[in-house]
């Protein structure tokens, strides 16, 4: 039987005419963003709003919502000085592998070593664009690509960008409490009540940002117990790391002897150099159970190369500033927590916990005096004494207001004596 197939047959088309072209629908542009949108960061935009208005009184502004440092004291002196070598000098201007160089991971390893107590290798340190960068490396490297399905603890309250970073993953964030009554300690039992099978790591600041507080040894040792019975990794944020006046500071790595506890540090705060943009991950691993950590924070390294090949020169200078430096800041900032410890609770409606360190402190509104809006209450102090501090709802702690101890010590008092003003009024 001969084969039977279907002809499409044309129609006959006239002589000296074109057959018609089909008829093209009209595109419309469809550009969507990705889940980036996730990532606005709520302190930024409120920067950007309150800087966009303007005060009505005529008193100087006084900006107290940024935790930058580098109007309270000058950056150590070899910063300035290793730098300028290494330009003129002009043998570090090429390529440096993505993790840093061996040079700049060692010097790390080896301030680790002197002011924790805490050996590493250069093997152990990868260095990051600040603290903000070490984040989005070591979650990319912790959380598997499964959206929904991985979680991780965080401090409540605690710093914004935790968050957002985990939100643009799709990993589910999980807030565990801060107790104001204990010194902002952990609650232990809620945070042990989050932990399940698909909990990737327990993250921990200390000192705080927003609280300074100060976690005492013991503490310490009672969050690794939770963490070693769950078999969870610790992110220590420590970036406030030694920023303490009354205690000394404890690292958790120090203290850890099973728990991998990947340490989190910088120039920005305790160098007084924010805006070089140097931070670096450190990871102690006791027991030897996270050689992939490691393999995945160099893997992740060589997506963005690290710091400027100039400050990785300088860094063996810079880590290796004299004790007496950073006793200087830290006598300067010990007094401006003393002036508002003093003179928060003298003010109508106002009240706060003792600062230990870092560069902050909440501070609580009494609603029954200012409401419960924080938000209001900050937008309304900047509008009447041109000083702007950030609202706790930032910090995930509505009803309270944060302020940066990080000024000279005659603005802090001047903030003391604006706040009184204004809440005498309310």
């Amino acid at each position: 039987m001969p084969d039977i197939r279907l002809l499409t047959v044309s129609p006959p088309v006239e002589h000296g005419v074109k057959p018609l072209k089909p008829t093209r629908k009209t595109k419309e542009w469809n550009i969507k963003a990705s889940t980036a949108t996730h990532s606005k960061n709520p302190l930024r935009a409120l920067l950007a709003e309150m800087g966009s208005t303007t005060p009505q009184t005529t008193k100087p502004i006084i900006n107290l919502g940024l935790g930058d440092p580098t109007t309270l004291h000058a950056p150590p002196p070899a910063s300035v000085t290793a730098s300028v070598r290494a330009i003129t000098e002009g043998k570090d201007n090429g390529y440096v592998p993505g993790a840093g160089t061996v040079a700049a991971r060692q010097a790390i390893a080896d301030y680790h070593h002197q002011w924790d107590g805490v050996r590493y290798t250069a093997k152990d340190v990868v260095l990051t664009h600040g603290v903000g960068h070490a984040l989005d490396v070591i979650f990319n490297v912790l959380i598997p690509v499964r959206p929904g399905r991985s979680n991780v603890l965080l401090p409540k309250p605690g710093f914004a960008q935790y968050a957002l970073l985990l939100n643009s993953l799709g990993a589910e964030v999980r807030y565990y409490e801060l107790q104001e009554e204990k010194n902002w300690e952990v609650d232990l039992d809620h945070l042990e009540g989050l932990i399940d099978d698909d909990t990737k790591a327990i993250l921990l600041t200390n000192p705080s940002n927003p609280c300074g507080s100060n976690f005492a040894r013991q503490h310490l040792t009672d969050i690794l117990d939770v963490a070693d019975r769950n078999k969870v990794p610790i992110i220590a944020d420590e970036i406030y790391g030694h920023m303490t006046w009354d205690e000394p500071f404890v690292p958790l790595a120090a203290v850890s002897t099973s728990v991998p506890v990947i340490t989190l540090s910088g120039l920005s705060k305790r160098f007084l150099l924010p805006g070089w943009r140097v931070g670096w991950i450190a990871l102690h691993d006791p027991a030897g159970v996270a050689a992939e950590i490691r393999e995945g924070m160099f893997a992740w390294a060589n997506r963005i190369f690290g710091p400027s090949s100039i400050v990785q020169a300088a860094l063996p200078d810079i880590l290796t500033t004299p004790v007496e430096w950073y006793r200087s800041v830290m006598s300067l900032v010990k007094v401006n927590a003393e002036i508002m410890e003093a003179g928060i609770p003298t003010i109508r409606g106002l009240s706060c916990s003792k600062p230990q360190g870092s560069l902050y402190m909440l501070v609580k509104l009494d609603p029954s005096i200012h409401g419960t809006n924080d938000m209001a209450f900050c937008r309304e102090l900047y509008a009447a004494q041109g000083v702007f501090l950030m609202p706790g709802t930032c910090f995930d702690a509505p009803g309270y207001v944060r302020v940066v101890i990080a000024s000279p010590a005659d603005i802090m008092r001047d903030v003391v004596e604006r706040l009184r003003e204004f809440c005498a009024a309310r």
